[in-house]
């Protein structure tokens, strides 16, 4: 089965079969079903969009205190989702690498059923700028990003 046919649906029910340890260990194993990422940081740091970005244009991109960005990416502090949002805008990430970035951080994915996740796709589909993105928010009635 190609990684592309791990869903997460097919995920869940293979995990519903797993009864013992030795079976867990190898699930875990098996690329493609978990992360191999530990940490939000570890993740974005990784992707190359974000390494092309030098810090001080990604703080101000992202438009975070410099030294609250800078405790970010060295790991001291651990992201909410809004500030995890504001990081991937920055860095002009798509759908799958925002979902993962905030799946990583431990985050809860857009969802596409609420108004202000869809702004957010939206906007992250359509590469605005974090400015852009919360003034769409706000045009719509809707909570900036923090």
């Amino acid at each position: 089965m190609s990684k592309e046919d791990l869903t997460t649906r097919h995920l869940e029910e293979i995990l519903k079969q797993i009864d013992s340890q030795p079976e867990l260990e190898a699930y875990l194993e098996t690329p493609g079903t978990v992360s191999p990422y530990h940490s939000f940081r570890e993740y974005f740091l990784s992707l190359p969009k974000v390494q092309a970005i030098p810090r001080t244009k990604l703080y101000e991109l992202a438009d975070i205190e410099r030294s609250y960005c800078y405790h970010i990416l060295s790991g001291t502090k651990i992201p909410g989702r809004d500030k995890i949002l504001r990081l991937c805008i920055a860095a002009k990430l798509d759908q799958q690498e925002t979902r993962q970035a905030l799946e990583s951080g431990g985050a809860a994915p857009l969802y596409a059923r609420s108004r202000r996740d869809a702004v957010i796709s939206f906007a992250i589909n359509n590469k605005c700028s974090v400015l852009e993105t919360n003034e769409l928010l706000n045009d719509m009635g809707l909570e900036v990003l923090q």
